[in-house]
């Protein structure tokens, strides 16, 4: 019995050099074995709604505010719909000394590829927030209409808090937001991917860049999935799948 112990322990013991050697050691992926990739499947009939809304809002010290809100949505119709709306809130009427503080660099954000979040700061007391998140929900009915009025091309709004534009831009949408003398913000979710900046050169001021991927699956009974989704029936529906 102990001889037969110590063989196996001799074997273990001369086969760890190679196996330690080869577990550790990072493997480069060709771009052949990379294009075999693939991700988990949903079958098209199970989407019943596919949204994302981008909203930028600022706020000074004196609670005046001034924002937008785009919502992209295809709920299963041929033609997705476009909704922006404006956020306007007075505050307390006080007026705002323009900021003083001065925010260098940063040029290169704008050409950088992928996603870019960025808050810069010259002045005391902000609080600046980019957030991006992606929700996936179950149910059999879709969201909640979209708020705001129809996309036209193009839409601005104004007042004593700055100036918001809301765009087309690099094959997607941007909002650009200009805050009275206190800095500015800029959302952006294109073809090179998303952009989330914040520069601030005042005081006291409050910004958000948000931005939210949603997709609702209808509900199926259990095992239905794994019934109607063989190797097979994914890679013939693959051209139309997602």
């Amino acid at each position: 019995m102990k001889t037969r112990t110590w063989l196996i322990a001799g074997l273990i013991s001369l086969s760890m050099p190679v196996s330690a050697g080869n577990l550790f050691q990072p493997v480069e992926l060709s771009d052949k074995e990379l294009a075999q990739l693939r991700g988990r499947y949903v079958l098209p009939d199970r989407i019943i709604h596919f949204g994302v809304t981008m909203n930028t809002i600022w706020q000074n010290s004196a609670g005046q505010t001034v924002g937008a809100l785009v919502s992209l949505r295809v709920d299963g119709v041929a033609e997705p719909s476009l909704h922006v709306s404006f956020t306007d809130q007075p505050g307390n009427g006080t007026s705002i000394a323009a900021g003083t503080g001065q925010v260098l660099g940063g040029a290169g954000l704008s050409n950088v590829d992928g996603i870019v979040q960025s808050v810069r700061s010259a002045g005391d007391y902000n609080d600046g927030l980019n957030d991006l998140s992606i929700v996936v929900t179950n149910g059999n009915s879709a969201l909640p209409a979209a708020a705001g009025v129809s996309w036209s091309g193009s839409g601005a709004f104004s007042n004593a808090a700055g100036d918001v534009t809301v765009s087309s831009q690099a094959g997607g949408l941007q909002i650009a937001l200009q805050a009275a003398g206190q800095g500015a913000a800029l959302q952006q979710i294109g073809s090179t991917g998303i952009s989330q900046q914040t520069s601030i050169n005042g005081s006291l001021n409050t910004v958000r860049n948000i931005a939210a991927l949603t997709v609702a699956l209808r509900d199926r009974p259990m095992g239905l999935d794994l019934a109607n989704c063989t190797w097979e029936q994914m890679h013939a529906l693959r051209p139309t799948g997602y």
